[in-house]
């Protein structure tokens, strides 16, 4: 009897080592950023609009300093007529505390980003936005997000979704920002496990009224692998066993 019950006292300790073992041989959960823009790349500001806001207009793009990947976009009829890219651009300094380059949109005009949080778990849109010279009260800085692809995009940077079945109608919305003369941090949880999902930030109404946008990020944590998971239920029944055998 004393025999069985040492090796049974044996085996549920080497059962145990090998639990732990295997529990710390798996990967930790890691952080990951997806899609990270300050804007800082930006060093070139020909154009003052308004007087005294110097700015680079058009689309951000990596050729002229950007860090990622962004697609202009139109939501609602502009008041203006002018074209996307008219209606986007860089400035220089985004005012008030904030010294540095930011986007900036007018006139239902937008900058668009996709991402694909496929193998992510909690990703997490967060970015500063105020806005400038906005009086209308109908006037908004939106920002919201729409799952699926754009079909438009994979032959452009720009699209007129006016009318289309990707009007903002289609997106969900985030932010709803009115007049706003200091910076606002905001953060917002985005959808896991989708190929494409498409981030937006525009201006609702407002020709000469603008949204500005800063240090926009997208992070998530990495799903465990296949592998890991194996690992941990491995682990799981070698406690098992272990409890089995001391019993």
């Amino acid at each position: 009897m004393r025999v069985r019950v040492r090796i049974r006292s044996r085996a549920a300790a080497l059962g145990s080592i090998a639990a732990v073992a295997l529990i710390l041989a798996a990967p930790a959960a890691s952080a990951a950023t997806l899609f990270f823009e300050d804007f800082d790349g930006y060093t070139y500001f020909p154009t003052q609009i308004p007087s005294n806001d110097y700015v680079n207009v058009g689309l951000p793009l990596q050729s002229e300093g950007a860090d990622e990947k962004w697609y202009g976009i139109r939501l609602q009829t502009a008041s203006s007529g002018s074209s996307i890219d008219g209606d986007l651009a860089v400035q220089k300094i985004g005012g008030g505390t904030n010294l540095t380059p930011v986007g900036r949109v007018e006139d239902d005009a937008g900058f668009a980003f996709n991402i694909n949080t496929i193998g992510y778990t909690s990703p997490t849109l967060e970015f500063d936005w105020r806005t400038f010279k906005i009086e209308d009260s109908t006037d908004r800085l939106r920002a919201g997000y729409f799952v699926g692809n754009i079909p438009a995009f994979a032959s452009s940077d720009y699209y007129n979704a006016v009318g289309t079945i990707y009007d903002w109608s289609a997106w969900t919305p985030l932010l709803s920002g009115s007049q706003s003369n200091a910076f606002t941090h905001q953060s917002y949880a985005l959808p896991s496990n989708q190929a494409s999902v498409w981030v937006v930030f525009w201006l609702d109404n407002g020709e000469g009224d603008y949204g500005k946008v800063d240090n926009v990020s997208v992070t998530a944590t990495a799903a465990p692998e296949p592998s890991t998971l194996a690992l941990v239920a491995l682990a799981g029944a070698l406690i098992v066993a272990r409890r089995r055998l001391s019993l």
